[in-house]
C-alpha cells in the first residue's frame, strides 16, 4: 500500500515537471476562426473580472485552467473568481494561498459577462468596452501565453505540502542508489490511449 501512495506521488511530481516544461515551449497558437467567436472585453480604465467557474478533467487539465485564469486577472488587474471544488482539488497536493478571491455572491454584480470558450489557441486581441465586464473562461485554456509572465507567482501557488514532499524524499531514499546523479520519472496517460484510443495501434 505504502508503495502505490509513493507511486501515485512520483506521478504528480513527473505531471508537474511536464506542466512547467510546457510553460517554457515557445511556439504560436492562434486560431482565426476562434478570434472572431471570442471577443475578449478588457480596458484599464474599468474594473474587470476575470472568473472560473467550473475546472474540467483532472489535475494537468487544471492546473493550466488555474495558469490561466490566474495569469490573465494579474495581467489585466482584474478581480479573480475561482470555482471552489477546483481550488480543493488544488488543495489536496499544493500550499495555495490566494487571497482577495471575489465571491461568488459578487458575481451577479458584474454586467457584460463574456463567455470565452477555447482549448489551446492563443487570443491576442482584446477589444475596449466603455463599461465594467467580467470575462469567463470555459474549455481547458493550455496555452503558456496567458501566463508565461507571471511564472513566479504561479510558481509560489502551487508548492507541494510537506507531506508530499516527505513522501517522495522517502521513495527516493528506499529506491535509488545514492550514486545515481539522475533519475527519471515517465507519466502514462493510460486515460486517454484506453478509453479514447489516441494511439496508432494496440501495439504502441
Amino acid at each position: 500500500m505504502g508503495g502505490n501512495k509513493a507511486l501515485k506521488v512520483t506521478s504528480l511530481i513527473v505531471i508537474m515537471v511536464i506542466f512547467f516544461y510546457m510553460l517554457n515551449i515557445h511556439f504560436q497558437s492562434v486560431n482565426i476562426s476562434q478570434l472572431s467567436k471570442n471577443k475578449l472585453v478588457f480596458n484599464s480604465t474599468k474594473q474587470c473580472t476575470i472568473i472560473l467557474r467550473h475546472g474540467i478533467g483532472r489535475l494537468g487539465n487544471l492546473l493550466f485552467q488555474f495558469a490561466s485564469a490566474y495569469g490573465l486577472s494579474l495581467t489585466y488587474s482584474c478581480r479573480l473568481h475561482l470555482d471552489q471544488q477546483l481550488i480543493d482539488e488544488l488543495q489536496k497536493s499544493f500550499e495555495i494561498n490566494l487571497t482577495n478571491l471575489l465571491p461568488k455572491s459578487q458575481l451577479n454584480n458584474s454586467t457584460l459577462t463574456n463567455r470565452v470558450y477555447n482549448h489551446c489557441s492563443y487570443i491576442p486581441i482584446l477589444l475596449n468596452s466603455n463599461n465594467s465586464y467580467s470575462v469567463e473562461l470555459s474549455g481547458y485554456w493550455q496555452v503558456y501565453r496567458y501566463f508565461i509572465d507571471h511564472m513566479e507567482r504561479i510558481k509560489q501557488q502551487l508548492r507541494f505540502k510537506r507531506s508530499i514532499l516527505d513522501r517522495v524524499n522517502n521513495f527516493f531514499d528506499k529506491n535509488t542508489s545514492k550514486n545515481v546523479s539522475t533519475s527519471v520519472g515517465i507519466h502514462i496517460r493510460r486515460g486517454d490511449f484506453l478509453r479514447v484510443r489516441r494511439v496508432s495501434s494496440d501495439k504502441y
